[in-house]
């Protein structure tokens, strides 16, 4: 009897998690790349705002505006599927279609660190300017 519960569960967990799998739709890199060049996306995390990037025209470089203030400069590579920016160390996500959302999902989190998914919620044609003092 415990072994047909069990399989059961097995059974009904199988397409309820290839159907969470199956939401997400991959950004291919030309895709992306159009959305992006010479723009600027903004990220929230559970729906307050995260930070802003500007995509620099042409290239793959970037600038990171965090909430607080604080910016930074990077390039960014896209291999297999994921898109690394980087910083001090490569930062790497998943840019994922999902519900009619931009979802970025963390893919290179270390062990004490804990990571979020970030929505893009604005993909605007301005630029933006780092304030004096910022990090860059």
């Amino acid at each position: 009897m415990i072994r047909r519960i069990a399989l059961a569960l097995i059974l009904l967990a199988a397409p309820m998690a290839a159907a969470a799998g199956a939401r997400d739709k991959p950004i291919p890199l030309e895709e992306w790349r159009s959305m992006t060049d010479g723009r600027t996306v903004y990220y929230y995390i559970d729906g307050v705002f995260f930070g802003r990037e500007h995509y620099w025209p042409g290239t793959n470089m970037v600038t990171f505006q965090h909430a607080s203030g604080l910016c930074a400069d990077a390039h960014w590579t896209y291999r297999n599927g994921i898109y690394c920016f980087h910083f001090d160390r490569p930062h790497c996500f998943a840019h994922v279609h999902r519900a009619g959302r931009i979802v970025i999902i963390p893919d290179n989190v270390e062990p004490d660190e804990t990571a979020q998914e970030q929505e893009v919620r604005l993909i605007s044609p301005a630029p933006f300017s780092c304030q004096p003092g910022a990090m860059s």
